[in-house]
């Protein structure tokens, strides 16, 4: 027992890890993400569908946990743009948060930008019983998924804990070029924020290159002169209006020189907040609020591998398991769709020989399905089986009638094979 409990231990921790608390390094999806955007792909591709309905075909065919935290997951995705959502997905910014409405009144569908980066290639993924039915082991994502999401992704696990930052599509792809060997320069690229980044490149790098970094913010604020009032516009992270409000908390209660009015509830993903000025030193006021509006925040990009092992992952690695990830499934794309060009060039070779002979057999075994076979397997020497295969598919009339095309057919596979031949450079060429 003393040694089965550590293991059984450490076995449930990496099931945790896992399955519940941080992305894999594959696509940069937690499982119950992965499972909710593939259950928008098969019911939701173009129209919205209850919430309801789609966490209940989520936790009932892939997910086996509650209906409560997989809505509270499918939530955070359509407030990162991961889907889109109609109906009141709650406000998280403001004084108050606004929680969102129950899942029966809300609804959700793929988003446009997701189902072009992650599922064009989804038939040719790696698939498997995880813990369910069968589904994907990964999405074939040309950027890792954490990376795109509108907020950074957070997760708390057995011994770890990650935070990952988020970036601008399009600056991923220039730091990926540069990895690729496309782009010279580096480019150091920074995470996106609606906060002004106040660090260096050097640990702009640190985080691109070792996946872990400490940033700090600077909040924004501005100066209304029509009522002597100071708005903020942006808090940084791991700061919140009311440890903002705290800070002023005399002037607001005990001095009253100070009125408050938070206008965030009424502005999805507006965080905007208001401090005004009555009789209190506007200058003096400024020089607070900036100074309640700086923070900090410590990036550690800890992710899971296939077993469920917790591994420290770069920005720069990310993009690049990402990317080799999508490069195979795409070249098992083109493999498996040469190999049908073949069969059906070997299949359009058999019908031209059965064609050439088949009407002189038919009038002679008209009446004799066996005797027909047998005569066409003699003349054009095909095996039996494959005859009777052959005519069990398209029947003798329209066997008569197909159009052989082989030429067609083997520019299409031609096609397929020269894109196979450099797929490195038809990928960045067509898909990014």
């Amino acid at each position: 027992m003393k040694i089965q409990v550590p293991e059984l231990y450490a076995e449930y921790g990496r099931y945790i890890n896992k399955f519940r608390a941080f992305p894999m390094v594959l696509d940069g999806l937690k499982s119950v993400e992965r499972r909710l955007l593939y259950t928008l792909f098969e019911l939701a591709k173009k129209n919205y569908v209850k919430s309801a309905k789609v966490v209940g075909h989520c936790i009932g065919n892939y997910h086996p946990h509650g209906d409560v935290s997989t809505y509270g997951a499918l939530v955070s995705m359509v407030n990162s743009d991961l889907a889109q959502g109609q109906g009141n997905w709650g406000i998280d910014v403001g004084v108050v948060n606004n929680p969102p409405a129950a899942q029966r009144y809300t609804e959700v569908r793929c988003s446009k930008d997701i189902l072009e980066m992650a599922f064009e290639y989804i038939e040719y993924v790696d698939r498997d019983e995880l813990e369910m039915d069968e589904e994907p082991v990964y999405l074939a994502t040309k950027y890792p998924i954490c990376l795109v999401s509108k907020t950074n992704t957070q997760g708390i696990g057995f011994g770890y804990k990650c935070v990952i930052p988020n970036y601008a599509t399009e600056d991923l792809k220039q730091r990926l070029a540069w990895l690729l060997g496309y782009r010279k320069r580096e480019p150091i690229i920074k995470p996106i924020s609606n906060c002004e980044l106040k660090s260096d490149d050097a640990t702009y790098k640190q985080l691109l290159t070792t996946g872990k970094a400490k940033l700090e913010f600077q909040g924004i604020c501005e100066i209304n002169p029509a009522n002597k009032s100071v708005i903020i516009r942006s808090i940084p992270p791991n700061r919140t209006f009311m440890r903002i409000l705290e800070s002023f908390k005399k002037e607001v209660e005990i001095e009253k020189s100070i009125g408050i009015t938070d206008e965030s509830t009424t502005s999805t993903k507006v965080r905007l907040h208001i401090l005004r000025q009555r009789g209190f030193p506007l200058d003096k006021l400024v020089e607070k609020v900036v100074s309640q509006l700086k923070g900090t925040m410590t990036y550690e990009c800890n992710m899971s591998d296939q077993s469920g092992k917790c591994v420290l992952v770069s920005v720069d690695q990310m993009l690049l398991y990402a990317y080799n990830n999508y490069k195979k499934t795409v070249d098992r794309y083109f493999t498996v769709n040469i190999a049908k060009l073949e069969e059906r060039i070997a299949e359009m070779n058999l019908i031209q020989k059965i064609k050439e002979v088949l009407p002189d057999s038919l009038r002679a075994y008209s009446n004799d399905a066996d005797g027909l076979i047998n005569d066409v397997h003699i003349k054009t020497t095909i095996e039996k089986d494959k005859v009777k295969s052959l005519f069990d598919k398209y029947t003798i009339t329209r066997l008569l009638k197909v159009r052989v095309d082989i030429a067609k057919i083997k520019a299409e596979k031609l096609v397929l094979e020269t894109d196979l031949a450099n797929l490195e450079t038809y990928l960045w060429d067509n898909k990014y």
